[in-house]
């Protein structure tokens, strides 16, 4: 009976950890992926076109800013808002992910703290039971 109930808490507790584990992944690859559209320098198809743009991030010019001639197009395809867009979508996930996988890993260690004592007790009244004379 007390394995049983340890394994079923223990799996509950691993799934819990999983769910952790799986929403960091996904805050993480979204992470990622804002990194990559504000880092990377990318092209837009202008008609015939083809139009190179630097990273959000690193666009320097004084002369033209990002929003002006052909930097129009490139702010278009990376707008701002849709990137905090992405920011804000990732943080959640990583909440959440975080809250479950450090739930899970206390509920793994309180359970086997608990069922290590009761182990512990159980040997105790074993050999207190051995020590003990036989009454007739």
């Amino acid at each position: 009976m007390q394995w049983t109930a340890r394994q079923e808490f223990d799996r509950w507790a691993g799934r819990q950890q999983g769910w952790g584990v799986g929403l960091m992944a996904v805050s993480a690859a979204l992470f990622l992926w804002l990194g990559y559209l504000l880092l990377m320098p990318f092209t837009v198809h202008d008609y015939a076109d083809e139009i190179a743009c630097d990273a959000p991030v690193f666009y320097e010019s004084e002369s033209t800013p990002y929003s002006q001639g052909a930097g129009k197009l490139c702010s278009a395809a990376r707008d701002w808002p849709e990137l905090l867009a992405i920011g804000v979508l990732a943080v959640p996930p990583a909440i959440v992910g975080a809250a479950l996988f450090t739930s899970g890993s206390s509920r793994k260690r309180a359970s086997a703290h608990v069922f290590r004592v009761l182990e512990m007790q159980e040997s105790e009244d074993r050999a207190k039971q051995k020590r003990r004379p036989p009454t007739a």
